[in-house]
């Protein structure tokens, strides 16, 4: 008999799945023609009811339980800001889209799901750390982003990621669609969960990065480059792993 936990947690991952198939379709859209890529390309920043251009591409894309126009509008955002990347930024995201394994969106109630793999993914906290890591944001910056997204609602919310993400295209930095697409269709009711995540995933990400850089400083054979033993070679796929 199957309890509440166990039918939420399937919920979840047949969400989840839903949101791994959109981007897949969206990014051979866009791969698979120009034209059709500039469509979804015009509605970065707009209203789902000035998104006109986009509606041919993806109105049999978008799930049919997403009837309404205000559950409609995450779709909308995410295929938008795939397709405003450039073209090798794009084949980067296909391919880690179709290299993600089954695991890491396997059903908790399987044998051999990982409840927790989909929350390993990188959120948008995670991503922003990772850009400020790489030098592409300024860590300020991205904490006074973060803290204001945290407080604002979902219009708001989709209106300032075009140019958030925009900061970091072509940066190196890893953004999964899937993920944040599910926390743009979950925002309107857990955006206090979702923003707390994205703040904890964040400042993980940057302590780990920080510690990192300490224990370097403080080994005189890391700093100097002169760490070639096996101990050094461990040390660095340890802080490469945290």
């Amino acid at each position: 008999m199957t309890g509440p936990k166990t039918a939420t947690l399937q919920g979840s991952f047949d969400r989840q799945q839903r949101a791994q198939e959109f981007v897949r379709q969206v990014l051979d859209v866009c791969a698979g023609s120009k034209r059709a890529q500039a469509d979804l390309r015009s509605g970065l920043g707009l209203p789902y009811d000035r998104c006109q251009r986009m509606h041919r591409h993806l109105m049999r894309l978008v799930p049919e339980q997403n009837r309404h126009p205000e559950a409609r509008q995450p779709y909308y955002v995410v295929a938008a800001l795939i397709a405003a990347r450039s073209r090798g930024v794009r084949d980067e995201d296909a391919e880690r889209n179709s290299a993600a394994p089954a695991q890491e969106t396997a059903c908790p109630s399987e044998p051999g799901g990982t409840p927790q793999s989909w929350w390993q993914r990188p959120n948008l906290g995670a991503s922003l750390a990772e850009a400020v890591n790489l030098g592409a944001l300024a860590a300020g910056s991205a904490e006074s982003e973060l803290h204001l997204l945290a407080r604002i609602g979902s219009e708001s919310l989709y209106s300032r990621l075009p140019a958030l993400v925009g900061q970091v295209n072509g940066r190196g930095v890893v953004l999964d669609w899937a993920v944040l697409l599910d926390d743009l269709a979950g925002w309107d009711y857990s955006q206090d969960r979702i923003a707390t995540r994205w703040l904890e995933s964040y400042f993980r990400v940057r302590d780990a990065a920080e510690r990192a850089t300490e224990r370097r400083h403080s080994d005189p054979l890391a700093a100097d480059g002169r760490s070639n033993d096996s101990n050094g070679s461990n040390d660095a796929i340890s802080e490469e792993n945290q």
